[in-house]
């Protein structure tokens, strides 16, 4: 879009997360450069696009564009975060922000006070879907939310240093942040590793919020079935997004428990959004706050909340017992 072009991205990272990110900010004209270690997949991401610098030096990178996507392995993301806020570039960082709560507050905290934009890619919450499903919600369509039921299972990519918990939840833990809007008091996790190897594959929290409201999260990459929906209990229906590779949709279900403890159900209904790729939503919005100062949904005060929940359900799973929400 020419109305995107003044901002110049850089995207560090040209890996299969990555390549996504590339191809979107060409998309949208706003691809300066990549940087990757990897000569391969550096060769790659500069087929065809001559406009483009290519380089496997990072601080090279940061001289030659005005805002950095982050596309690297999670274990980098912090590091690589405060570098290009440390030379005033403004940053999109792929969802975890860090892999620990002080790293993740260190990058928000460094974002502010260098006066640049942090942006988290919480990719699920530029969803046209998923953006009409918190609007309903905030209308009352299901009255008030009482659960919240989420599970993303796939056979999928497995990673070696990077549990499913960690690579599957954030989405799901960052959209149970903004229905809540806010924090859960206690948390309680399961995690088992099936491979012989201390990485977790399959995954179970357990959130409590306030006001009597809960959420489960079930995640899993080894699972034959893919899955990935989001059921939210409201005390007069429910609202269901599913997303898979046939589309995505969005239904609503009149429902409840009447004074004298009958359940009464209505027909389903479908609800219409608007069409839209969430990776270019997400990047669109990150070169809007970039250049103008626009907000976005997933600002870094969002990215380290979600740190915050991994890490305590992280911590839960391995003490094998609930874990309460540290006192702010």
């Amino acid at each position: 879009m020419s109305s995107l072009a003044p901002v110049r991205v850089g995207v560090a990272g040209a890996g299969p997360w990555g390549g996504n990110v590339i191809r979107a900010c060409a998309e949208l004209g706003v691809l300066a450069a990549v940087c990757d270690p990897d000569a391969g997949r550096l060769a790659r991401a500069g087929d065809g696009r001559t406009a483009v610098f290519l380089t496997r030096d990072f601080d090279a990178l940061l001289r030659a564009v005005d805002a950095v996507a982050i596309a690297a392995p999670a274990s980098s993301h912090a590091e690589l975060a405060l570098r290009a806020i440390g030379a005033g570039k403004h940053v999109l960082v792929e969802k975890p922000l860090a892999m620990d709560v002080a790293d993740a507050q260190r990058v928000a905290d460094a974002a502010e006070h260098a006066g640049v934009r942090a942006v988290v890619g919480h990719v699920l919450l530029y969803h046209p879907a998923v953006r009409m499903l918190l609007d309903a919600v905030a209308t009352g369509a299901i009255g008030r939310i009482v659960h919240v039921r989420a599970r993303r299972l796939n056979l999928g990519r497995v990673r070696a240093h990077e549990n499913v918990w960690w690579s599957f939840a954030p989405h799901d833990v960052a959209l149970i942040l903004a229905l809540m809007r806010s924090s859960p008091t206690r948390v309680a996790g399961v995690a088992h590793a099936v491979r012989g190897v201390p990485v977790a594959d399959f995954a179970y929290a357990d959130l409590t919020f306030a006001d009597e409201r809960s959420a489960h999260i079930s995640v899993s990459w080894l699972d034959p079935r893919r899955e990935s929906r989001l059921d939210v209990f409201g005390t007069s229906g429910v609202l269901t997004f599913e997303d898979s590779r046939a589309g995505a949709r969005l239904v609503r279900r009149p429902c409840g428990v009447s004074a004298s403890l009958e359940t009464w159900a209505g027909d389903e209904e479908s609800i219409a959004f608007d069409a839209g790729a969430p990776l270019e939503l997400e990047i669109e919005a990150f070169v809007r706050a970039a250049r103008d100062g626009t907000a976005t949904p997933t600002d870094a005060r969002l990215g380290v909340e979600v740190v915050r929940v991994l890490e305590m359900v992280e911590r839960s799973a391995r003490a094998g017992a609930p874990d309460l929400a540290a006192a702010r």
